[in-house]
């Protein structure tokens, strides 16, 4: 006999897989956490900071990259979490945002 997967089990089964991102705006020192579920792609949490958190449009000279390695994290916008992280991209998730004409 199969087991069936209930909606129940379904949505616990999400809630155990949130990931949480981390970033850090440079050019005020704020930092922003973001819960998101690995099958959501990068720009999900793009579209969140720029929308919720900086309240701006984003400009082409916007920098976003991974803390530590330094990677552009804007390059991989369309791709999932999982996928991202699978190919061994900034696997904690802390994130540094800098406007062209601001941080450090």
């Amino acid at each position: 006999m199969n087991p069936q997967i209930t909606s129940q089990d379904t949505k616990d089964d999400d809630k155990a897989k949130k990931l949480e991102v981390t970033v850090h705006n440079q050019d005020d020192g704020d930092t922003y956490l973001f819960e998101i579920n690995p099958k959501q792609t990068l720009q999900t949490v793009i579209d969140r900071l720029y929308e919720k958190k900086l309240r701006r449009e984003p400009q082409a000279d916007d920098r976003l990259t991974c803390e530590g390695r330094g990677e552009d994290v804007l390059q991989y916008r369309d791709i999932t979490f999982k996928a991202y992280l699978e190919a061994g991209h900034c696997p904690k998730l802390v994130w540094l945002w800098v406007s062209g004409t601001g941080g450090a």
